[in-house]
């Protein structure tokens, strides 16, 4: 594999001795970016004039939020686009982007960004989170995928298969529902709205679905009010994420990753009983997290798929969990040159979470955790740190993938704090000392994992 690290002077990576990005295979693995820079002092007032001219009120008091929001926000973009363009590509070729907002109430002021940065936006997904890690991590943060054009034939470059202002499915907001690259079609997050109904109404509950997707209803209404309203959701969410695939003339059966944001990580299990539903065989690798704000006011759940097209002929190939599955779906997903693992929490061989050193299978995982819990934040992040790691290890070596291939990981963390003790633990696996990291980026939210108890999960993906 070629791979190419990618740094820009004066943006400073979240943690240190990560890379701004890294290339493989011709796409670009974008670590996260802040709107901060080592070597500029960003305000308001330096931003263009155009821009400024509209949605502000020009009264110092009244736009004081929304101001420095706006800063940090273009700010972000801005450093996007560096990277993205260091990667010897632009922003009309990214495939995804994530952002993290610590206060959703100013996505007005966000979507305006976007739009004097984004021509043809990317597929998104926007979240409430607890903080913003890192230096520079002030309001929002960004993560991304794009591709460089004409560097590899598999993935040529992006083309946009379902715009934000098609009429027979709106968006939300300013982002395309779905692109192509090659072989690979990257959607959207989804959300329980209908878009085709004036108002956009949210799904509430059983009374607001077919009865059709009612099958878990009880009729009984203190059940109804706990389940409806997340199943419902759910239900009409898999629907509409199958009527946007079946105008590309794919089905459910070809998404092979599934991201999952639940405003309550409570709701997983019902969650996933809906899930199981659509994917009743041969479910896609699963990432599940709790954010602090999902979607809309009143939306419980935004779903992200990633889907192949059959007719490409790509090679697919799952992996099993080397514990017991903690749930359905494989472990990792290879599809072509590259890999994407499963959501993966701190889990021992039972598939269940470990939750203090003494549960940890190896002596050395034991020694190091046990002398690192006396300063985590969040109780049992440290043995579950070292147990995410001992997992992932152990499923990139049932995919032959050795750690140094990965080339991007998002670990989901309760407490921002904490950070520096999963480094200590990363580089018991995968050091930085001699050859190059991953890109990364790092969440915090108040459900880092699929369950309560969960303190910490990795998101990662390899390339061979």
């Amino acid at each position: 594999m070629t791979r190419q690290v990618v740094r820009v002077e004066g943006i400073v990576p979240v943690v240190r001795g990560y890379p701004a990005a890294v290339v493989a295979h011709g796409l670009v693995f974008v670590s996260g970016l802040r709107g901060g820079r080592s070597d500029l002092d960003r305000s308001f007032a330096s931003l263009p004039a155009a821009f400024r001219a509209k949605g502000f009120s020009d009264f110092p008091i009244a736009d004081q939020d929304e101001s420095g929001f706006a800063a940090d926000g273009w700010g972000a973009h801005e450093n996007l686009d560096s990277v993205i363009k260091a990667a010897g590509s632009d922003e009309t070729q990214v495939l995804r982007i994530h952002i993290w907002m610590r206060d959703k109430r100013v996505f007005p002021v966000y979507e305006r960004i976007r739009m004097a940065w984004q021509e043809v936006p990317a597929p998104s997904s926007c979240l409430g989170v607890a903080d913003v890690p890192g230096r520079f991590g002030r309001s929002i943060g960004l993560e991304a995928l794009a591709v460089v054009p004409g560097q590899n034939p598999l993935f040529p470059g992006r083309t946009t298969t379902r715009t934000f202002d098609n009429k027979d499915f709106p968006s939300a907001g300013f982002y395309s529902q779905a692109v192509r690259c090659g072989p690979l079609v990257f959607l959207a997050g989804h959300i329980p709205i209908e878009t085709r109904k004036p108002g956009n109404p949210v799904i509430l509950g059983f009374a607001d679905i077919p009865e059709e997707g009612r099958f878990l209803a009880t009729g009984r209404s203190h059940p109804d009010s706990r389940q409806g309203p997340i199943a419902a959701q759910t239900w009409f969410t898999y629907e509409r994420i199958k009527d946007n695939l079946a105008a590309q003339g794919l089905t459910m059966k070809d998404i092979r990753h599934v991201a999952v944001m639940l405003q309550d990580i409570r709701d997983f299990g019902t969650f996933h009983r809906v899930h199981s539903h659509f994917f009743p065989e041969n479910p896609p690798a699963l990432i599940v997290c709790g954010f602090n704000e999902v979607g809309h006011r009143g939306t419980l759940i935004e779903i992200e798929p990633l889907a192949v097209d059959p007719r490409s002929n790509l090679p697919v190939r799952e992996f099993d969990w080397p514990c017991r599955a903690p749930f359905a779906g494989p472990a990792a997903t290879r599809l072509g040159p590259l890999t994407f693992f499963a959501g993966v929490p701190g889990l021992g061989a039972d598939g269940g979470l470990v939750h203090h050193s003494r549960d940890l299978g190896d002596a050395v995982g034991r020694r190091v955790a046990a002398d690192l819990e006396r300063f985590e934040k969040a109780p049992g992040f440290a043995a579950q740190c070292w147990a995410a790691w001992s997992l992932l290890k152990a499923i990139a070596d049932r995919a032959a993938i050795p750690l140094d291939r990965l080339t991007k990981t998002t670990v989901y963390l309760k407490n921002a704090a904490d950070v520096w003790i999963y480094e200590e633990i990363r580089e018991a696996f995968l050091s930085g000392v001699g050859r190059e990291l991953p890109a990364a980026e790092f969440v915090a939210i108040h459900g880092p994992g699929p369950v309560a108890g969960a303190q910490v999960q990795i998101e990662a993906t390899a390339a061979d």
